[in-house]
């Protein structure tokens, strides 16, 4: 893993930006720079993967347009330079690749997931092959493009290196059905990066309180939910003393949004409900013990412990109660705000400093920290209308897009994200290190949303009917569950 430290990301930045040109493998002027990131690592200097070779495909890239359909602004280089960092970051990596290549993006932004979906799959029944690459909602593509046919097998497609750092290794378990994966995720999509759970602690809060920041517990593998537990008991108080604990004035130990801390929580402690044979086929076999374990822990940290919640229910009456979430962090008004790393941005006039953890593990015989991608993420799919060579171009381009995007791109989002106004510290940016690179994908989640079964949305029905046992909502599920999942299969050409 590219080891990075926060003191010099911006003389990295701009040596990357002074040294000669770096020619893609297979031209005769290669050259290549040595640069010192930090004491104790030399590396190369690519921009792009050294495995790549223009000589290796089967025609010329010169001239040759690449058209890619985006559900997310931040995944494709705006018309010109940008103010914004990561755009501009963006922007510079695609000016490069067309420079170097020769050849030339056509980026469609299309805000609509729905509108995407309803253009792609037009695209594979006239067979036109509009679109090289198209950058996709989550859910849709998992529930709706992958199981309609209109998406060619991404393991078969030449030139990706899908073990290389650039992609994230956990969509080979989450996206993939037997022989097939039909969705990646990986450096190429900035917003699926930004959109990665994270906890956040106001530093000032804890200096008070003389509680110690758990960054050396990070870094050891030691965070778990029961320091979180401890931290946060008896936290919640009523500030003003009129009897009341309220958004508006008082104290909380947690504030938290149900669409992201509940899920957070859940799939960040290892939560999963399908195993898989030697084939890597699924099957729904929920381990009811542990998962109830794990949730009993989440409902500690939400409900017992009297966090600031909101819920869907509330919500729905009043769709400004997400935002009251952020404002009660950002008025220093609590301890932890489990959430994803874009929120940052919305913190730019906190007065406080916070800091940014990964999710807590469920305890200490958890391998990795697990970083729960949120399923509104973007994913890079290839439309099945695609001729023979425009699907070599695509292949081609995806890897170069990802592992340039990983040299050019991903230190900026480090930048965006851990050297914020109120962030300055060398340990968030080793913090968000960790949570891109331990991101994680749940079959069950992404596979089956609007089916209105326990294996996707469990502990956000549970917590909002304050359930305290979830065990009954899995195996009465069970039949309609193992229902879907053969239809699931069937679609992918397995047979139940």
């Amino acid at each position: 893993m590219k080891k990075i430290t926060i003191l010099l990301l911006i003389a990295a930045m701009l040596m990357g930006m002074l040294v000669a040109c770096v020619q893609l493998p297979g031209n005769q002027n290669q050259e290549t720079t040595q640069n010192n990131l930090n004491d104790s690592t030399v590396e190369e200097d690519y921009w792009v993967s050294p495995d790549l070779n223009p000589d290796a495909l089967s025609f010329s890239l010169e001239g040759e347009e690449v058209v890619i359909l985006a559900y997310n602004r931040y995944d494709i280089s705006p018309e010109e330079n940008s103010t914004d960092p990561l755009e501009d970051a963006v922007y510079r990596r695609d000016d490069k690749l067309q420079t170097e290549l020769g050849v030339k993006f056509n980026n469609i932004y299309q805000p609509d997931f729905e509108a995407i979906a309803s253009g792609v799959k037009n695209d594979v029944a006239a067979g036109t092959g509009e679109y090289h690459l198209v950058y996709q909602h989550m859910i849709d593509a998992a529930c709706n493009l992958a199981q309609n046919d209109c998406l060619y097998d991404l393991s078969e497609v030449e030139h990706v290196n899908f073990d290389q750092i650039w992609w994230d290794q956990d969509c080979k378990n989450g996206f993939t059905i037997g022989e097939h994966m039909m969705m990646a995720c990986g450096d190429l999509l900035p917003s699926s990066m930004l959109i990665t759970a994270s906890v956040l602690f106001n530093k000032n809060l804890f200096d008070l309180q003389g509680i110690e920041y758990p960054y050396e517990d990070a870094r050891q593998g030691t965070w778990t939910m029961d320091d979180m537990l401890e931290m946060t008991k008896d936290q919640t108080r009523d500030l003003n003393g009129d009897g009341k604990v309220l958004y508006t004035d008082d104290f909380y130990g947690i504030t938290a949004w149900s669409l992201d801390a509940d899920f957070n929580f859940f799939y960040g402690a290892g939560a999963t409900m399908f195993t898989y044979d030697d084939q890597h086929l699924p099957s729904y076999d929920p381990d009811t013990d542990r998962l109830q374990q794990i949730y009993e822990k989440v409902y500690k940290l939400l409900i017992t412990q009297n966090s600031f919640h909101v819920i869907y229910a509330d919500y729905a009456k009043d769709p400004n109660m997400y935002s009251h979430t952020i404002s009660v962090f950002r008025d220093g008004r609590a301890l932890f705000f489990p959430t994803y790393l874009s929120v940052t941005s919305s913190l730019r006039d906190m007065v406080d400093d916070y800091g940014i953890l990964p999710q807590p593990k469920y305890d200490e015989k958890q391998t990795d920290y697990l970083g729960f991608v949120n399923g509104s993420a973007s994913l890079v799919v290839v439309p099945s209308s695609l001729s023979d060579r425009n699907l070599e171009l695509a292949g081609f381009m995806m890897e170069a897009l990802a592992s340039s995007s990983y040299y050019m791109t991903t230190d900026t989002l480090y930048e965006v994200v851990a050297k914020s106004k109120n962030a300055r510290d060398p340990e968030s940016a080793e913090m968000v290190d960790i949570i891109i690179r331990h991101k994680v994908f749940d079959f069950g989640y992404s596979h089956f949303s609007g089916q209105d079964l326990p294996c996707h949305n469990v502990v956000q029905t549970a917590l909002q009917s304050n359930k305290t046992s979830i065990v009954r909502d899995l195996t009465t599920s069970a039949r309609q569950t193992r229902i879907k999942l053969g239809k699931i299969l069937d679609a992918y050409g397995y047979d139940d």
